[in-house]
């Protein structure tokens, strides 16, 4: 017997659960213009006339089928799926599978079920804003045998869901969002010339992905950027850099590349890559060039980063940058670095490192991962992105214009994007970015792709810690699939539903007001958002979700 199920596309199957487990969804509704993901379950328990495997062809129907893309949920090794002691709404803190790559059907666009193992085929419904249905109609997932051989048995399920086209469209996001874009990981992973043709369309593919899950902002490094960078081997930068005679001359032509690719994309903003080492500031970064003819490194290793020379170096970049980003038009895009997670003892380095070049920055977005709330009131930095669990002393003081951040920390009692916790914990994250008008959202692991202090590349299909030195999701978001093609994961595409949730909360407020909006979603959690609320059930963020939804039909 196959037994399927239409589930959310917020349940996180494991392959030994079984499909009892997971409630079905009946129902589920959406704006135009939006994505929204469900799952179908697929299960054949063993005994059942043979222990062989099957192969099983999808056949969807509905008026939304032509909309809907399917992929399969594989799971991957994790040995550290905790880097804190863990909260009991944790999924599991115990080494094993966990599912989370969104791989293209194999077999012909077929699935293959084993027995005794829980299969998920993962169903988007990308719905234009041109969409003909409007209001209630439903789709069918059908998955049957092929029968390979003559004795197999053959076999069939169907399930289906109620899709609801709310006729609204769903606004313009309006949230800035970084995923630090790793530029020198793909170049070391696909094994290409960096910079080259084929690097650039392998950059151009992963960013496709990054932009279409809701990244507008992308890390565009200058220098090299010199975050986890302990064993000094990353040498990646857009500026080339020449150096004779003492005097230097800079040529944007590969920058120019870079911000062509960005446009056809889409993405709206360059984040400038930090300007001094991790951590307080206290050194130059590495910068290459060509220096008297020979292609080097510029500044030694531990270079102060008030040594004159790197002082004179960056004021000369800065102004060259800047002055070809004026003459395209592109200058009010950037936002800059000095220093990641600087800590209060590092102010006064920090302090001293961002002197050097304020008066070139000055007018435009200067901002730094810190979570010492001294930084902001000394006004040493203008725009903080706090670590999550360190937001609400910058939410109390109504900072203006914050932006937050998740890393390997926050953990236990607070929304992250590991693997060891449920989507809709990912995904309730909207809910705070809401209530808080935080302006901005930064994730550093996109394709991070290397161990801790970038000692040696990884293969992020066996190791999704980063060498174990963080906890399993942290360090990426998309798998590097075949021919340059990213992989995305369940934890990005659950965090893109919950920017869809951000939109629509703000367009429900256009139609009442920020406290109704506030007030219904309060009532529904039972309690006040805070910066450590989150939901931990899909059930319980299709419920919010609904409720907004139920709001915005009332005013159409």
């Amino acid at each position: 017997m196959l037994t399927t199920k239409i589930v959310s596309g917020l349940e996180k199957p494991f392959a030994d659960d079984k499909i009892e487990s997971y409630p079905a969804l009946p129902k589920i509704s959406l704006l135009k213009g939006e994505r929204i993901s469900l799952q179908a379950l697929c299960y054949r328990p063993h005994g059942d006339e043979s222990f062989r495997s099957i192969l099983c062809s999808i056949d969807l129907s509905g008026e939304l089928s032509k909309y809907a893309r399917i992929r399969r949920v594989a799971s991957v090794p994790v040995t550290k799926p905790v880097h804190f002691p863990p909260d009991s709404d944790y999924l599991r803190t115990t080494p094993g599978l966990y599912p989370d790559i969104l791989e293209p059907l194999n077999y012909s666009e077929g699935i293959v079920i084993t027995p005794g193992t829980l299969h998920s085929l993962f169903i988007d419904l990308d719905i234009p804003v041109d969409c003909p249905t409007v209001g209630d109609t439903t789709l069918s997932v059908k998955i049957y045998s092929r029968r390979v051989l003559k004795r197999e048995p053959y076999m069939e399920s169907e399930s289906s869901v109620q899709i609801e086209v709310i006729d609204k469209e769903l606004p313009k996001q309006s949230l800035l969002f970084t995923q630090w874009f790793h530029s020198d990981c793909l170049a070391n992973y696909y094994e290409v010339e960096k910079w080259s043709d084929k690097h650039f369309a392998i950059i151009e593919s992963f960013m496709r992905t990054a932009k279409s899950n809701g990244v507008n902002m992308i890390y565009t490094p200058l220098i090299s950027p010199p975050l986890d960078n302990l064993y000094d081997t990353r040498d990646i930068q857009l500026a080339e850099v020449t150096k004779k005679d003492g005097a230097y001359e800079f040529s944007w032509e590969r920058l120019e590349r870079w911000i062509e690719l960005c446009n056809r994309v889409g993405i709206e903003y360059f984040e400038i890559g930090h300007l001094f080492t991790q951590s307080g500031a206290a050194f130059a970064t590495k910068v290459s060039g060509t220096v008297d003819g020979e292609y080097r490194r510029i500044f030694p290793k531990n270079t102060p980063c008030d040594a004159p020379e790197y002082t004179d170096f960056l004021r000369q970049m800065l102004t060259s940058f800047l002055s070809f980003m004026k003459k395209r038009g592109d200058d009010k895009r950037c936002y800059f670095h000095i220093s990641d997670e600087p800590s209060e003892s590092q102010l006064e380095t920090y302090a001293k490192a961002k002197s050097s070049v304020a008066d070139l920055l000055f007018g435009y977005p200067v901002m730094d991962a810190l979570s010492d709330y001294s930084f902001y009131e000394k006004g040493i930095l203008e725009k903080p992105i706090v670590i999550l669990d360190k937001l609400k002393d910058f939410t109390d003081a109504r900072v203006k214009g914050l932006w937050t951040y998740t890393s390997g920390s926050p953990g236990a009692g607070y929304s992250n994007r590991l693997l060891g916790m449920s989507l809709a914990r990912n995904r309730s994250i909207c809910l705070l970015l809401y209530k808080y008008d935080i302006e901005g959202f930064l994730h550093w692991g996109y394709n991070f792709y290397n161990n801790a202090g970038s000692a040696d590349c990884i293969n992020p299909f066996l190791d999704t810690g980063g060498g174990d030195y963080w906890p399993a999701g942290d360090p990426f978001s998309v798998y590097p699939g075949p021919h340059g093609t990213p992989y995305e994961s369940l934890r990005l595409v659950s965090f893109y539903e919950g920017l869809c949730d951000l939109r629509a909360m703000r367009l429900c407020e256009k139609l009442y007001s920020k406290a109704r909006v506030i007030a219904a979603i309060e009532a529904a959690i039972g309690g006040e958002i805070k910066a450590n609320t989150y939901l931990n059930t899909a059930q319980e963020m299709h419920r919010i979700r609904e409720i907004i939804n139920e709001m915005i039909k009332k005013k159409v």
